[in-house]
């Protein structure tokens, strides 16, 4: 390896042992479940869990990505994993699980960086002549959905040149699931080498050692559950739809299926060029970030959302599935260049650049803001930006900053009713975001200003009526109404689904109080038909 040893960062990792799953083989339903329970338990753990299992029998996983019909015909049954990636032939094999809860270092870092840790820390144990991919190769599709066909940017290549392992991570606000693959061929067939070298390899990152960790019976119980209504099922492994029972609702809605009007199509056959860009320029959108249920849609039409100063916030909103830290890694000074080749390279005709909530800068990320704007204006002069902020603290000053660069549209969220804002979000408030709203029309000398809310958390009537009354006459002229779905069941319940033919009803009544333009429905989203809106403004 040419890269230093992970012993050599100076990363500050705890000193509390890492719990320890030695596990044995299990047939992969249960073995994707219990992952998948792992991450959701991630935030209850004090310390890393490594989990090391194989498989019985021999199987194929594969990651979200859409299969490849080339795929479906193999005689390999498949399952599909919770994280991402192609196809794994777990036969000649050890896999490994680590789930970091959402405040560890690793956990913090980015994604990629992460990702090149970890396998040079496995690397430098494998013997010589092991080595990381550098490069991003190309590869036809079949071959990038045979994974190890087609290494990675920090995958493991053995002295020859072939992938000898590989990995894909999945972060959610419980936390970060990692998912390993290790072919024996590393450690000449020798198992039980490759699980030491595995061990010793994360031992790097564990100071305090290692645990041992027994699942509990109503961790087994959660695991029997989620095999038989996820994992085994052909509605997930063939087409990547959680089946109805086990879609999440929370509070007083129904638990046993989500009204047709909030379910949609997949379309990620659509999003892979997009995905591909994204990977290679090192771009997050908060289209996956934030589960957005119209991922494919916009992409298609040319519109995408881009998630600038990280994927960490600040803050920890309890409608919002972005992670949370308090100091959350500093912005990236090429990231406006990145993200304007992103739009140039994807032919975009509309961007929504948002962020997280960066609290910790000085000016709350409104520079981050003004240079993509500037710089997508630059590279791409044709292209429409709106930009999504945050409060940044109710200051004048930022907003003033972001304003200037003249993008199309300004957009800050009310999210929802005055009663309800202190339950549901995190230092914001109502009247705050009010505020910015009103200078946002003061500053902006034209620019159309938008706003949004979310509706089934338990507002009534005339809270609604009050805010969008309020919104208008801040002199918000673009509105988007949108059905709130909690991420997970951890966070803000949800109090009812509010169908089509009230939705349509708020629209009327909003276009009936003087906005320009009103996207209003189910899937609505803050971003949701983004172009149309800004038409809508200039007509």
């Amino acid at each position: 390896m040419q890269s230093p040893a992970p012993e050599q960062s100076k990363t500050v990792l705890p000193q509390a042992p890492w719990l320890l799953w030695l596990d044995g083989a299990h047939d992969p339903a249960f073995n994707m479940a219990a992952d998948h329970v792992l991450l959701d338990r991630a935030a209850s753990f004090a310390t890393p869990l490594l989990r090391v299992k194989s498989w019985a029998p021999p199987y194929s996983s594969f990651g979200r990505s859409p299969l490849h019909p080339a795929a479906l015909a193999s005689s390999h049954t498949l399952v599909r994993r919770p994280s991402g990636g192609g196809i794994v032939w777990h036969d000649r094999d050890l896999t490994y699980t680590l789930v970091l809860p959402p405040g560890h270092d690793l956990a913090r870092m980015e994604i990629h960086e992460s990702y090149r840790l970890m396998h040079e820390a496995i690397g430098v144990r494998l013997g010589p002549g092991v080595h990381l991919q550098n490069e991003r190769r190309g590869a036809d599709d079949l071959r990038r959905m045979r994974c190890f066909d087609s290494p990675a940017r920090h995958d493991i290549l053995g002295p020859g040149g072939a992938k000898v392992a590989g990995a894909a991570q999945l972060r959610a606000k419980s936390g970060v699931l990692v998912q390993g693959s290790v072919r024996l061929e590393a450690t000449a067939g020798d198992r039980a080498a490759l699980r030491d070298a595995i061990l010793r390899a994360f031992a790097t990152f564990a100071p305090g050692g290692f645990a041992e960790w027994t699942p509990a019976p109503d961790f087994l119980r959660d695991v029997e559950a989620r095999a038989v209504g996820q994992y085994a099922t052909d509605a997930w492994n063939l087409h990547g739809e959680v089946p109805a029972a086990d879609e999440p609702c929370a509070g007083d809605a129904p638990r046993d299926r989500l009204p047709e009007w909030i379910r949609v199509q997949s379309s990620a056959e659509s999003r892979k060029h997009v995905s591909d860009v994204l990977a290679d320029l090192r771009l997050n959108t908060v289209c996956a970030s934030a589960h957005c249920p119209n991922l494919g849609k916009c992409f298609s039409g040319g519109v995408a959302t881009f998630l600038i100063l990280g994927r960490t916030c600040t803050r920890n909103c309890r409608f919002c599935a972005i992670d949370h830290a308090e100091r959350p890694a500093p912005p990236e000074p090429d990231e406006a260049v990145r993200l304007a080749e992103g739009v140039r390279r994807l032919g975009l005709k509309f961007v929504v650049v948002t962020s997280v909530t960066r609290d910790d800068l000085p000016d709350g990320g409104a520079a981050a803001f003004r240079e993509a704007i500037l710089e997508i204006k630059r590279l791409c002069p044709g292209t429409g930006v709106e930009v999504l902020t945050p409060d940044f603290g109710g200051r004048e000053a930022p907003l003033r900053d972001v304003l200037d660069a003249r993008p199309e549209v300004f957009n800050h969220n009310v999210e929802t009713v005055r009663r309800l804002s202190s339950t549901i979000r995190s230092a914001a408030t109502y009247d705050r975001s009010m505020s910015v709203l009103r200078a946002a029309v003061r500053l902006g000398e034209g620019i159309p200003v938008k706003s949004g809310m979310m509706l089934g958390l338990g507002e009534t009537e005339a809270e609604i009526r009050e805010t969008l009354s309020e919104l208008r006459d801040a002199g918000v002229s673009l509105l988007t109404l949108g059905q709130y779905l909690p991420p997970t069941k951890d966070h803000h319940p949800l109090v009812r689904y509010v169908p089509p033919e009230e939705f349509d009803a708020w629209k009327a009544h909003a276009l009936e109080l003087g906005f320009r333009g009103v996207m209003s429905g189910p899937l609505v989203r803050s971003s949701y038909h983004a172009l149309e809106l800004y038409e809508a403004a200039k007509s």
